[in-house]
Order: C-alpha cells, then structure tokens, then sequence
C-alpha cells in the first residue's frame, strides 16, 4: 500500500465491473497521529493500487466499513484532536463520491459493523473521549431505505476496541473482554458463544469461509499482564463452537484492517495497514 505507514484505517470490499474484488483502504492515521482522509482502492486481481475520492472528513478509529447496495459504509470516528463524529458517509464507487447521510444517535468511535438484510448494524466502540471498561456500548441499527437509525439491545459484555463480523444472517463480535457474543436480528437478542483464550483487542476482525477471524492486536497475558501487539491469528468456527490458531502474520501489529476477496474463484483474507514493506499481506486458508 503506498502512501507511508498507515494504522487505525478501515476496510470493505466491492466487487467491480469486471467481477474483481476491490478493497477499499479509508482514512486512519499516521504514526504520529495525524488524522488521515485518504482512501486507496485495491485490485485483488491486479495486485495494484489506486486513490480515490477523499473522505470528507479526516478519520481514523471509525466503527468500521461495510458495503450495502454496492456502496461503502463508514461511521463515527475521531480527528487529530481527538474530537468524535456521529457522522454516517456513503462512498459509490460508480461515482467515486462521498455523501453524508443521517447522523447516528451518539459521536461513536472504534466500533464493529456488519450488515444484514440488507441493513447496516453498528455495536459502538465507545460513545465518549475517555470511557472505561464496562461503560455501556450502544448498538445501532441503520436502514438506507429509510434513511433511520434505531437502537437495539446492547450485548452483555464490553466491546470496546472489539472485532466482528457477520455469519449466517448473526452478528458475532469479539474483542474489549475475552467473551464472544451473537447478535441474532430475529431474535433480536444477544447469546453468548465460546470465549476466546486470551482477551484481545485493536485486531483486524473479518469473516471467511463461515468462520471468524481474529488477527494481530494487543492480548493480554494469562496472569493478566499486557503484552505489545501480537502477530497471532486466531479463527472461531460456530460449527463445533471453538477457536484455534492459524498461521501467524510475518510481524506483529495492531491498528490493522482485514476484508474478504476473491482471485481466481479463491477467497482469501486482504490484511492492511501498519508498517511498509508488509502492510498489504494475504491470508490464504
């Protein structure tokens, strides 16, 4: 990825004209702190880079980004100066134009978001500059038909710099504490799933091949000291309700991002963000 070192960015994937996986890498911010509204396009197929429209505002610790209708969706976040936004952009890649629609509830920052139906479900990171363990952590719902958000239950255990993604029409978000909860839209309820070994947080979260991927960030140790960030890769399967570990990324890293594309009929996790050479690595299972 060029550009220089880039952390706290967010991804999302759309597939092209041409049937092409194309990830897009928006704003983050550099090593030291400034706010970026840079957003690069990359072609899977290709292997190359490309910029595109600016976000119109610099950001980096959004909720996330996730793709409905074609089109990119990105929320809260933070600038330099730390001041928060509950702002919700759109991107059209067909236009390469941004536009502001309705803001959420609450200035939000470092969330997870998925989409479901067809809607944009959003568990906040945070709803304010210094929020400790077990403050309350919203959770949204948006609907681009409606232009509206809703609020709905929020999980049992805290989220904070968590990871997520969704599976089989549920929401499955990790990170902040060890615990794993699933948002199930029908029930519209929360269960608790299989904890993961060691509590973690700052990670690339992403979805593949039905089953949940948590790469690099910070973990904390089993006697509950903290280490720096780690390179592990850890994949939760709903199948047999258990996590293992994959094959770890070359260096440790946090601030990271991962999405999904295809190459050649093959999905494969893009991981970006961090450090060049290697801020653009593929996770091939």
């Amino acid at each position: 990825m060029p550009s220089g070192t880039r952390r706290d960015l967010a991804t999302a994937v759309v597939i092209n004209a041409a049937g092409q996986s194309v990830l897009y890498a928006i704003g983050g911010r550099t090593l030291t702190g400034g706010s970026l509204s840079r957003v690069q396009a990359y072609n899977a197929a290709t292997n190359t880079w490309s910029w595109k429209a600016s976000l119109p505002l610099p950001l980096y610790w959004t909720n996330g980004a996730a793709v409905i209708g074609g089109k990119i969706y990105i929320s809260g976040g933070a600038n330099s100066s730390r001041a928060f936004t509950s702002a919700l952009y759109v991107y059209n890649p067909a236009t390469n134009m941004w536009a502001q629609k309705r803001d959420m509830p609450n200035t939000t920052f470092r969330g997870v978001t998925g989409v479901i139906n067809n809607k944009l479900y959003v568990l906040t990171g945070c709803d304010q500059e210094d929020c400790m363990i077990f403050d309350p952590i919203p959770f949204y719902r948006y609907d681009p038909a409606t232009d509206l958000w809703e609020t709905l239950p929020e999980p049992n255990n805290w989220h904070g710099w968590g990871m997520g993604g969704t599976i089989g029409g549920k929401l499955y978000v990790t990170g902040g504490s060890s615990q794993l909860d699933v948002y199930d839209p029908v029930a519209n309820a929360w269960s608790a799933r299989a904890a993961m070994p060691l509590r973690r947080w700052m990670a690339a979260g992403a979805t593949l091949g039905a089953k949940l991927y948590v790469i690099g960030g910070f973990q904390e140790n089993a006697n509950g000291s903290i280490v720096s960030a780690v390179c592990t890769t850890s994949v939760y399967d709903p199948a047999t309700n258990s996590w293992t570990n994959k094959a770890p990324m070359p260096s440790a890293r946090s601030g990271i991002a991962a999405s999904r594309v295809v190459v050649n009929g093959k999905a494969r996790l893009e991981v970006v963000g961090g450090p060049g050479p290697g801020n653009n690595l593929a996770f091939i299972p």
